[in-house]
């Protein structure tokens, strides 16, 4: 579709509701949108989850956000809301029927999505404008630039992130002392689903392993349902040195602090990793079943755990998380963590 007759448009919304490492990627877009044209106005509508990565964000000038609970009764002050907006393009990056209906009820005269093969639940039934037909296998990264090319804008890839708080950068300092003055390794916990998940003794034999080797501290990270793995990853090394322990005490802007101060990230297919990946981190991601071409880290810098691999262009074999050794992870943690400078 040819758009240099078509003005550009000085009012989006972008529909991205969740979860995590997903918005973290589709930021791409808002920062694309800005870059072409900084007086651009980007709205936002997302679940609570993922909110304090679009609030504050300078890609971003208006969050809306949608409730878990009690969704349908907030419908109607949303519609008031979004309306209120006068937005003149809607982007659904969620490719969902409820997003493409929230994407329709703003009332825009330009409702912009995937293409019918990449839609689920009949969406793009519900869009005005659709971007061509692409390759599934993408990285979502590569997929979300296709909007902003569709619209004009050519610029780098790059991730905006809101600026830390300074009292929360001080408080994971403070965390983190004392790991020492080297940047510690960021170990993350656990994901949302539970295919994708490590075997949590191997965490432990991981830590086992990377103190033979470095002296740099390890940080652990992740949510309040992984306290059981955390235990279980630390039994052996529990009241030891060298350790910091955050699993379930962290909020979105406190691991964000904490992971800008960390050497390189590791862990499985979860919206932290995505996160370390923005912050710059160098990162090992563990994969099973997630196809990481098109979730896996977004940059040449990082290194994928899988067996067997995932080839470009190939079919993906079947894969799952037992078959990811220590051995890998630990070779693969070493080589990123020894490249490149100290952040500290």
């Amino acid at each position: 579709m040819d758009l240099s007759s078509e003005p550009r448009p000085q009012r989006v919304l972008i529909v991205r509701l969740g979860a995590i490492g997903d918005v973290v990627n589709a930021l791409t877009v808002a920062a694309a949108l800005k870059d072409r044209d900084p007086g651009v106005h980007v709205g936002w509508l997302v679940h609570p989850l993922a909110r304090p990565l679009v609030e504050g964000n300078p890609a971003v000038d208006r969050v809306h956000v949608l409730p878990r609970k009690g969704m349908f009764a907030a419908l109607r002050g949303l519609r008031k809301e979004l309306r209120g907006e006068s937005y003149d393009l809607v982007i659904d990056l969620q490719r969902m029927l409820k997003s493409a209906v929230l994407a329709r009820m703003a009332g825009a005269p330009r409702v912009l999505g995937y293409d019918r093969s990449r839609c689920k639940e009949g969406a793009w039934m519900l869009y005005k404008e659709r971007i061509p037909k692409g390759p599934k296998r993408a990285h979502m990264v590569e997929q979300y630039a296709e909007f902003a090319r569709y619209l004009g804008c050519a610029g780098p890839v790059r991730h905006p992130l809101p600026p830390i708080p300074p009292e929360v950068d001080a408080r994971a300092k403070q965390w983190l002392a004392p790991l020492g003055d080297q940047a510690p390794i960021a170990i993350h916990i656990g994901a949302s689903k539970p295919e994708n998940r490590w075997i949590p003794e191997r965490y432990g034999d991981l830590i086992g392993t990377w103190r033979k080797q470095s002296s740099r501290g390890i940080v652990l990270t992740g949510g309040p349902g992984d306290r059981v793995d955390a235990a279980l990853a630390l039994q052996r090394w529990e009241g030891q040195p060298g350790f910091v322990d955050l699993v379930g005490r962290t909020d979105l802007h406190e691991l964000m602090a904490v992971l800008s101060h960390c050497r390189a990230f590791v862990g499985c297919d979860t919206g932290p990793m995505h996160l370390a990946v923005a912050l710059g981190q160098p990162v090992v991601a563990l994969f099973g079943p997630a196809d990481p071409l098109r979730t896996g880290p977004f940059g040449e810098v990082h290194r994928v755990v899988r067996q067997p691999p995932a080839l470009v262009g190939a079919p993906l074999p079947p894969a799952e998380m037992k078959d990811v050794s220590v051995r890998d992870a630990a070779n693969a943690l070493k080589k990123i963590a020894e490249e490149g400078d100290d952040p500290r």
